[in-house]
């Protein structure tokens, strides 16, 4: 007995002295499990919610970086990425922060957004052990990707564009079609200015349609803005810098 237990002391030791990265899986590894649990999700339809604007929502459409904004006012868009292509509003239109969440290629564009992951580790958020890609707990600045370490949804997204610092919560997540999908988005621009967002699922990989992603297939040519809070989305929250 007293030897197994020095033995299991001796391999808790081990575990220990282990660097913090020797359990986040590298690039590759990365790439491989995030193909398993999203890479099957082509497109996707979604609302968008405001609790604190309750008389505003949004339907969306994604498709691989290409999206369809439709705002209940009567304001449509379609872009790509952070470009808004083609709008009905004389101003640029705001982009969701749900269009950050699950991009493609993610891990090639984490890195072009910032996030280095030379520094990864394996750490806990809200409790929860998670893995963090470009920085630790204790760096609260540099760009970063915290992930779920069991279906590596996509728990915060951080990162700097035009000079400002962008974070990107995600939470809530409940199992819809086969994937594991947030309910809830915490926006913060700048450090000091939150947004809430809920988000109620319509329908995944039905979305593709090029059509639909078409400048031409906006009903609506010109339009007011809608209200608040998509002055607040316009204005602070930027999209981030590179694909």
């Amino acid at each position: 007995m007293f030897q197994l237990m020095r033995i299991f002391i001796f391999v808790c030791l081990c575990l220990y002295s282990l660097p913090a990265f020797a359990f986040a899986p590298d690039d590759s590894e990365l790439t491989e499990l995030l193909h398993e649990n999203y890479g099957a999700l082509s497109s996707w339809e979604a609302e968008m919610t405001f609790p604190g604007f309750p008389d505003v929502s949004a339907h969306l459409w994604y498709a691989r970086g290409k999206w369809r904004q439709e705002w209940n006012s009567g304001a449509q868009a379609v872009g790509i990425n952070g470009h808004g292509l083609s709008k009905c509003t004389a101003e640029e239109f705001a982009v969701s922060p749900l269009f950050v969440w699950m991009v493609p290629n993610p891990v090639e564009t984490w890195k072009a957004w910032g996030v280095d992951n030379a520094t990864r580790s394996l750490g806990f958020c809200d409790d929860l052990p998670c893995y963090m890609y470009g920085a630790d707990e204790d760096d609260k600045t540099s760009p970063a990707v915290y992930l779920n370490n069991e279906d590596f949804s996509p728990i915060m997204i951080r990162f700097l564009s035009e000079g400002t610092l962008f974070s990107v919560n995600y939470g809530e997540y409940t199992t819809f079609k086969g994937f594991r999908l947030p309910e809830m988005v915490r926006v913060t621009m700048g450090g000091d200015r939150v947004l809430m967002v809920k988000v109620k699922w319509i329908e995944v990989n039905r979305a593709n349609g090029e059509d639909l992603y078409s400048g031409n297939s906006l009903s609506v040519k010109q339009c007011l803005s809608p209200p608040s809070p998509f002055d607040i989305l316009g204005e602070f929250f930027h999209y981030p810098a590179g694909p």
